[in-house]
């Protein structure tokens, strides 16, 4: 039956139909293809959704304009083209809510007939079970990762007292997998008759009452040992409120109750220590402050005598009333906490005599069991000599100023990391060859002819480990007179130190530029001597071949000259607790005919002792024999002492650090803690006897112990500085409190770390406001997303003015070199080629700035890119630069994956002209891409490597390169916009994937792309 001839006919049947039904007629455009329907008929059920719309005659997107955007005439287009049917399901947001549809659309003869039904109620049933499937998923995972992460033990009972669920920690404690212990009764899990008894006991008056048991017991741990636990039954009451398992919760406290017997012990000890203390130490207890214990270093200090014991403060030194000494300890009683003091001026009396000094002291409040303010506990120390020394130095640095100025020698003050010029005197600006002031200026900025030179080298020693430099002659290449010279000069450096750190140096520098010129001349011809200078640095020494004769030495002032053979050499020159060592050393030297090499001390030209470096060289003959030994001895007697000091220094940190509020701790190289301050122990409550991981884990929060180690051990590998925020808990409070937690590695001249020093700040007030400000940020972000938008249109905008007065420049500059052309000469055609070469770099700058600005404007429709197509594409537009190069581009068997076709193309283009670009001067470029398929979070990828053989980069500069514009190279000789590698990365996150970068200088890059087969959304 013909539907056009019997149209009411099928109006009357569709519309009794319980589903929409819509008759179409295809439409052809002018090339034959269908690409649009006339609506023949709706039937009720379409119009009672779609309104009382005229719609006969016209065309389906007249009617429905979103159809070409939601695909729908597409599939329909697809159906009419070749016959097939199609069901698909789309869903439709109107203001009463969200609704599914069923279509079918068939071909029937030129007709196209579409059904559609309301699916909703099961598409919201389908949702709404995959939901609570989800919640409860999530909710298991949730029960699993507690469970299975405390250390505590958790497990369950089933009536039969056998066990149905035991958690990570308990399987540990048995020494037993899961199948070896679930089902089995306590017996069976290693459990004792007595011990088994009393739970089975337990159990069944918890059937019986309803009601949770506590208890505590011993039990063997399989790893370690003999262990004391807490334990707690519960009843699981069924839905008729009858117990159908019983619950238990097991608590490890063997180092809980340990601690408790060393707080009775440590009690005693505090009151010993207190009055032995190297410190001032003092105890006040009650309102009154009375004062319960005062060792001896108080009352010297406090010009006090023993009766002050038992006294409140301010009957037993009043006078510090007035000073505002008693106002601070209250204080600290009426609202707790830690307070410290340095240098404050106090003063004391007894019997009329007064005595005046400088105290650095810390106060900290005591609590009882109930955590109320019981006591104060006060520490100080006697600061009086440091605070007047330290007077006396700043008194001296103002004079020390003004005998620079005024000394002959020409001097220079540099101070700070850049080694500023702080201070120089007009004999050192004539030798710099400067007469303006050059105060403030760094010296290598005002000098930069010293990088590389060996006086720079002995400067920035110098500034990093602190050990004077002195000597003479030292060359110094550098620009007096406005030209590069050679100048000779005999050198004094010393560091200035501040609190024992380096804060800059003082240089003395002589000019002898004329004394060793002549002096040379003369050297010239004595080639012995050169020898000899050449195997020594100051003390120049000739032997026999077996040591018994020292036939010449010059001592440089260090030790005194022999000029003649000298037998007695060893009891003239060494010191008497070495000589066995340095005639031992000599006769090993000997008998192998290798370099003699020692430090040992020596009997100096003053009569003191010092330390040198002695190495000789033997001269062997045609035969090998030694004829005899030409050697060299420093004088290392400073650096000796500045490990002296060095040590001196390290105690003195020890001290030092138990004074400040932070937690101060040290690690050795491989990571192990080695040293804690005494405010950790405060804070954590511990003794003093862990170290390592066993000190600190157990003090932090549970959620932070693994990343806190997988980065502090991360860093210890690569040596990197270390930081973290972590949660601590209060021995005091019991509360986990947030802190900062920092380290630096410490490093020996060669680069070595041997140490680590680290600290811990308190950071709880600031994290809880950051969490505030997070939420801010938030509220912001919509703002900025609001701001992309027109941020995006203005760059279109900005492209095309500013690539206009581009192209005038570039066309000008054509016009002008034509009209020209007869009359330029090379330097004129040289610049009108710049002009076109800054131009055209302009231009592609401006290009690349608007296609990395635009790159997220707007989603692309992904489809099926067959990747070896998109490579001889890009091969046929790189034709030209590979031919001039003759690179070669090699890949096989590329796989089809989903995207945008145009940014693939971006991307592989962008690779592959940065490797012909920065290919090595007279090498081809080879490139190199292959594809290996993976599996990565259940999603399957592909990882595809781009190779070349380049000039490639420095791999601390893997991550660098993907920023926008950066350049690792000169622009003059690799052009670009650094912007390439920064569009790659943004190429490929949009398709949700992943790059990296991976070279050494010299040899090549290797970039890694893993994209995924299929994409995830609709729009790229």
């Amino acid at each position: 039956m013909d539907l056009t001839e019997n149209k009411d006919l099928f109006q009357l049947v569709f519309d009794s139909a319980a589903n929409g039904i819509a008759v179409m007629q295809s439409v052809c455009n002018d090339k034959g293809k269908i690409d649009d329907f006339s609506i023949l008929l709706f039937n009720k059920y379409i119009l009672n959704w779609v309104g009382d719309v005229d719609y006969k005659g016209k065309l389906y997107t007249n009617v429905f304009p979103m159809a070409k955007e939601n695909d729908i005439l597409g599939k329909f287009i697809q159906v009419a083209e070749t016959g097939i049917t199609a069901n698909f399901e789309w869903a439709y947001v109107v203001s009463g809510g969200d609704y599914w549809f069923r279509f079918t659309a068939v071909k029937q003869g030129d007709l196209l007939v579409v059904t559609l039904e309301n699916i909703t109620e099961a598409k919201q049933g389908e949702i709404s079970l995959n939901a609570a499937l989800h919640a409860a998923e999530k909710q298991e995972r949730l029960y699993n990762s507690i469970t299975n992460n405390t250390p505590d033990l958790v497990y369950v009972f089933g009536l039969d007292y056998s066990f149905t669920y035991a958690n990570k920690a308990l399987l540990t404690m048995w020494g037993k997998t899961a199948e070896e212990a679930i089902g089995k009764g306590l017996r069976e899990n290693g459990y004792e008759e007595w011990h088994a008894q009393m739970h089975e006991r337990e159990i069944d008056e918890i059937k019986a009452t309803k009601k949770s048991i506590r208890g505590t017991v011993s039990f063997p741990h399989a790893e370690l040992g003999s262990r004391m636990y807490d334990y707690i039954l519960v009843p699981v009451l069924n839905e008729s409120g009858e117990v159908e398992a019983i619950a238990g919760t097991t608590r490890d406290i063997t180092d809980i109750k340990r601690i408790e017997e060393n707080l009775k012990q440590s009690e005693a000890r505090f009151r010993n220590l207190l009055q032995e203390a190297p410190v001032a130490a003092t105890l006040f207890r009650g309102n009154d402050l009375v004062i319960e214990i005062a060792n001896e270093l108080t009352q010297q200090y406090w010009n006090k005598g023993n009766d002050i014991i038992g006294k409140p403060i301010a009957e037993a030194a009043p006078e510090l009333e007035a000073q505002g000494m008693i106002t601070l300890v209250k204080d600290i009683y009426e609202h707790g906490g830690i307070a410290n003091y340095s240098e404050i001026p106090i003063t004391f009396k007894k019997e009329g005599v007064v005595k005046d000094g400088y105290y650095s002291f810390s106060l900290k409040a005591l609590y009882d069991n109930t955590g109320k303010i019981d006591g104060i506990l006060s520490i100080g120390v006697d600061v009086t000599e440091r605070v007047k020394w330290r007077k006396q130095i700043e008194a001296s640095g103002a004079r020390l100023k003004s005998m620079i100025d005024q000394t002959p020698a020409p001097t220079l003050v540099l101070m700070g990391d850049n080694l500023v010029i702080e201070q120089v005197n007009t004999s050192m600006l004539k030798l710099l060859g400067h007469e303006e002031n050059i105060v403030g200026i760094p010296l290598l900025t005002l000098m930069p002819e010293l990088k590389g030179q060996y006086i720079w080298e002995q400067v920035e020693k110098v500034y990093r480990e602190g050990i004077p430099f002195d000597q003479s002659e030292v060359r110094v290449s550098h620009k007096r007179t406005g030209m590069m010279e050679d100048y000779y000069y005999n050198i004094a450096y010393r560091p200035l130190k501040e609190d024992g750190r380096i804060t800059g140096m003082i240089q003395v520098a002589i000019d002898v530029t004329e004394q060793v010129v002549a002096r040379k001349k003369l050297e010239e011809s004595e080639s012995r001597f050169r020898a000899l200078v050449n195997a020594s640095s100051d003390v120049v020494y000739r032997m026999n071949a077996d040591w018994t004769v020292m036939r010449e030495l010059e001592g440089r002032d260090f030790l005194t000259p022999a000029g003649t053979a000298m037998a007695d050499w060893v009891e003239t020159y060494t010191y008497r607790e070495d000589r066995a060592l340095v005639k031992a050393t000599a006769a090993a030297a000997i008998e192998g005919k290798r370099i003699f090499e020692l430090e040992h001390r020596v009997l100096k030209a003053d009569g003191t002792i010092g330390w040198t470096f002695s190495r000789a060289i033997p001269i062997l003959d045609e035969q090998g024999n030694i004829i005899e030994w030409f050697g060299s001895a420093a004088d290392i007697t400073a650096e000796k002492e500045m490990q002296a000091i060095i040590k001196e220094s390290e105690e003195k940190f020890s001290q030092l650090a138990d004074l400040v509020p932070q937690i101060i701790w040290t690690g050795s190289s491989d990571g192990f803690i080695d040293y804690y301050n005494k405010r950790w122990y405060e804070y954590t409550g511990f003794d003093g006897k862990a170290f390592g991981d066993k000190s600190w884990v157990p003090v932090m929060h549970p959620d932070d112990v693994q990343e806190v180690l997988d980065c502090w051990y991360g860093s210890v590998k690569k040596g990197t500085p270390y930081q973290i925020e972590l949660r601590m808990k209060s021995a005091e409070t019991g509360e986990y409190r947030w802190f900062l937690s920092k380290a630096l590695p410490i490093k020996d001249k060669t680069g070595v770390i041997t140490k680590w020093f680290g600290t811990c700040t308190d950071i709880h007030e600031q994290k809880t406001i950051t969490t505030k400000l997070e939420r801010l940020v938030a509220e912001r972000t919509k703002e900025l997303q609001r701001s992309n938008e027109d941020l995006q249109q203005f760059a279109h905008v900005a492209s095309h003015d500013l690539k206009e007065p581009v192209r005038k420049i570039k066309t000008f500059a054509g016009r002008l070199e034509d009209q020209l052309k007869d009359k330029l000469d090379e330097s004129a055609i040289r610049f009108i080629e710049k002009i076109n070469v800054a131009t055209n770099r302009m231009s592609n700058m401006i290009d690349g700035v608007l296609a990395y600005s635009t790159i997220n404007a707007s989603k692309q429709k992904p489809e099926p890119v067959d990747l070896n197509n998109v490579l001889k594409n890009i091969e046929t537009d790189l034709e030209i630069p590979l031919q001039k190069t003759q690179g070669v581009i090699q890949y096989k068997n590329l796989p089809v994956l989903e995207g945008a076709p145009v940014l693939l193309y971006q991307l592989f283009y962008n690779l592959i002209n940065n490797s012909i670009k920065f290919a090595r001067a007279g090498v081809s470029p080879q490139i190199t891409i292959v594809s290996e398929n993976m599996t990565e979070q259940s999603m399957n990828v592909v990882r595809i490597s781009v190779q070349d053989n380049g000039i490639g980069f420095e791999p601390d500069q893997a991550g660098q390169i993907f920023e926008t514009f950066t350049r690792l190279n000169s622009k003059d000789k690799y052009e670009g916009t650094g912007l390439g590698l920064s569009l790659c990365k943004k190429i490929v996150e949009r398709h949700g994937g992943t790059i990296l970068a991976d070279s050494s200088k010299g040899n090549g890059a290797t970039f890694i792309i893993t994209l995924p087969f299929l994409q995830k959304e609709t729009g790229i």
